[in-house]
Parts: C-alpha cells; structure tokens; sequence
C-alpha cells in the first residue's frame, strides 16, 4: 500500500498525502514524523536519478527533478512503485504545472496545488487495483531470447529488454517504429510466450519479468563512506625514482549520461575512440591527460567524465579526479594524471586531450562500428544505441563465459550469434567474458 505521497519545492510540501487508514488524508505543510526522512532524502537525492531505501520500517521512493523532489512511502513489499507509479506520477504532475511555472512559483501560496490531490487519489487507486501477470506462467525475455525472435521483432524487443519495464508509448518513442508495428510486434512476442504485462487503469506496462517474481529490493539507509585507494608510487627530484606511499580518495558514483555530448567527444578524437570503449566495457583503466586550470577546461573534463558513463550505463565508474601520485591500475577506472607519471602506465590506454590524441589500448571492429554510427547522431541517439548494443554485448559476454566454465559445445552458440548479429560482435564479447566474467 501507498501510504504516503510528498512533491517538494525547496523543502516546501507542494502536495504532501497521507493514505494511512484513520489519518488525516491532507496534511497541508505539516511534515511531522516524516521531516527526518525528507531531509534524509533530499541530502542523498541525485539528479535525474529516481531510487528507493528502508527507513523506519517504509519503503521510501524517489526522485528528484530539476525543481522538484518526490517522495512517496509504501509497504516494504509494493512493488512497482520506483518503475510505474512515480514516473506516471512526476508526467502527470507536470502537464498540469509545467516546469516554468514551478521554476517562477515563489512559495507564497501552496493552495494552488490543492486541486491536484483528486488526479493523485486516482493515479494511487488505479496503482493499488494494477493486474499483473501472473509469476512463473510467461518467459522470462533476455538477450538469448530476444535472438529466437524473428529479426523484425527484435528491436522491439531490445528496446524493452534496456528499459526493463516499458509502456506501448514508450516503446513507439524509442524505436521509432509506427504505433502499427508496434503492436503488431508486442502481440507477436506476447504470442511467443514472452514479456509480463502490468495494467494500471486503461494503460499495460511490458515488462521482462514480473514484479511479483523479483519485487523491487530496498536497502536500508546507511551513511555512505567514501572509498579510499592506497597504492605506492615513485617521486623524484630529477629522473630517478624511489617509491613513496599515497592515499587518494575516489568518487565513486553514476554520473549523469545526459550531461555527456557523445558526438562532440567523437568530434575532438576522430579515430581509435573505439579504444576508449574497449577499455571500459573491459573494466581496463583509462589514463585522462588535461589541464583543467581553466574554467573551460574544468567544464571539459565534466562532459569527459559524463559521456564515459556511457560506456558503462550500469556500473558506477571509480574515478580520481586528479593524481599526482602512482595509483594502482586496479584501484580505478579512470585517473586523470599528472604528465610525468605517465611512465609508470606505459601498458594503459591514454586520452590526451591536450593534444586530441589516443595512446596504447586496443582496437575493436564491433565497437568502431558503433562509433561510426554515432558520428551521426544526436547525444540522446547515441546514449539509446549505445544502452541497447552493451546490454547485448553484456548479455553475451555472460552467457559464454558460462559455457566456458561448464566446458559445453561452443559451435551452436558461435553459429547463432553469425547468423542474428555482425558476426565482429564475436570478438568483443569473448574478451569482456575472459576479462569481467572469467576472470
């Protein structure tokens, strides 16, 4: 159950309801018991990127926009809350205050929001009444699966499996296919024995399994500590060296691939970008040489960081900012160095972005491929094509290196990925096996 739904501006409660049984359903500005779980939230909260965690035996929702923070709590068992009920919550709320509206609204009069409670106790009932397919009675959709499919099926497929739950609209938006097509195909792969479906109100939500079979899992809060990495490294006072003691700290954290620019990064290196995602995808360490000095610099090297996030969409990167001290090629991702430690990484893959150029690292058809492609699209192209091929790449990747540890017969598996995909996939996907998977 739903019991308690919060839209904040600046930690002012612009719709703050309550669904406990013999509360108070509008509790105005009044934040009580719950106002050490707002600012517990609105501390932690990241942009763009909705989660969920225990606290105080709730399981609390959220996310926050560019103007607004939304909270909902819930049983621990609700499922569906993060993928169903806040995005419809947060498209709702904003078609009837658009974001200029909230970005002008000084806070002086909260009584302007009051109508929309009723659209809320709707979109709650309609939440609580959802029809889910029953678990276990559908197939579980994969990257395997998706393979079975006819190849006209398989970008609709694909599209979903990325999302992991996905309505008709959004399926039409990320494909591009006409709205014809699309439920030609849903059907077809429904028909399969394929996709579980969700239906809130007069809207179905696909999914590549059920909630009921793996409910969303929340972890109870927990003061984050930041890692530290400590490694040795050689500083001198001409050219000899002598090895010293260093602790840098690393952030550790998803960064925001929509403040990436894709295009821009493959504009400024022109070739062997494909080394860059090479390196990542097999969790190698990627050497970044640039002197932020400059502001422009500085907002350079953000959009570096933001756009190698997509290389990695579901991983959060270990990244040290700066290092003028050896690091252990094991203890990050990414280091951005100082140039005269670059002798101690003559084996790792370096961007020098000061002088637009790439060193060491390995080249990949599959990959360079993809580059080209995205030489031609918009960033928010790029990040979908991106999304859908690591995630086949990934998929891949795991189920070979399980045939690899069994010792089972390879020839099958090799002559379906020939005939469904750029048989150059073969390659990538053998050395992320042996390098994240096998290793």
């Amino acid at each position: 159950m739903i019991k308690r739904v919060l839209i904040l501006k600046n930690g002012v409660p612009l719709i703050n309801r309550n669904y406990e049984p013999g509360g108070e359903r509008d509790l105005g500005t009044s934040l009580g018991e719950y106002q050490g779980i707002v600012d517990t939230i609105s501390n932690k909260a990241m942009m763009g990127k909705a989660a969920e965690e225990v606290i105080d035996n709730n399981k609390i929702t959220y996310n926050l926009t560019s103007n607004l923070l939304y909270i909902i709590s819930s049983d621990l068992s609700d499922a569906g809350v993060l993928e169903i009920f806040i995005p419809e919550l947060s498209t709702l709320f904003s078609a009837v205050f658009p974001d200029d509206f909230i970005s002008t609204w000084q806070g002086d009069d909260v009584s302007v929001f009051k109508g929309f409670e009723s659209k809320l106790d709707q979109i709650r009932s309609a939440f609580e009444n959802r029809i889910i397919t029953k678990p276990g009675s559908r197939r579980g959709l994969d990257t395997l699966s998706i393979m079975e499919l006819p190849q006209r099926l398989q970008k609709t497929g694909l599209t979903i499996l990325d999302a992991k739950i996905a309505s008709f609209e959004d399926v039409i938006s990320l494909t591009g296919i006409t709205p014809q097509e699309i439920v030609a195909n849903i059907q077809e792969i429904l028909n399969a024995g394929f996709l579980y479906t969700t239906k809130v109100g007069n809207k179905v939500f696909y999914s590549v399994k059920s909630f009921g079979e793996s409910p969303t899992s929340a972890t109870p809060s927990a003061q984050p500590t930041p890692p530290v990495t400590t490694s040795t490294t050689t500083r001198t006072d001409g050219t000899s060296t002598t090895p010293s003691t260093a602790q840098v700290a690393s952030e550790v954290k998803m960064r925001d691939i929509n403040k990436g620019n894709m295009p821009f990064f493959i504009k400024q290196l022109k070739k062997d970008v494909d080394k860059i995602f090479d390196a990542l995808m097999n969790r190698k360490l990627v050497i970044i040489l640039l002197d932020p000095e400059s502001d422009k610099n500085q907002v350079l090297l953000n959009m570096l960081l933001d756009t190698f996030q997509c290389f990695a969409p579901e991983r959060e990167l270990r990244i040290v900012n700066y290092a003028s001290d050896f690091i252990h090629p094991r203890d990050a991702d990414i280091i951005r160095v100082d140039r005269d430690l670059l002798q101690f990484y003559s084996n790792e893959i370096t961007l020098d972005m000061d002088h637009k150029k790439i060193s060491n690292g390995e080249s990949s058809v599959y990959l360079a491929d993809i580059i080209k492609d995205m030489s031609k699209l918009k960033h928010n192209e790029c990040v979908s094509l991106l999304i859908n091929r690591i995630t086949l790449i990934e998929k891949l990747a795991q189920d070979w290196a399980k045939i690899k540890k069994l010792n089972l017969p390879t020839e099958d598996f090799i002559s379906n990925i020939r005939a469904k995909h750029n048989p150059a996939i073969i390659q990538i996907m053998s050395k992320v096996a042996e390098n994240v998977y096998l290793d």
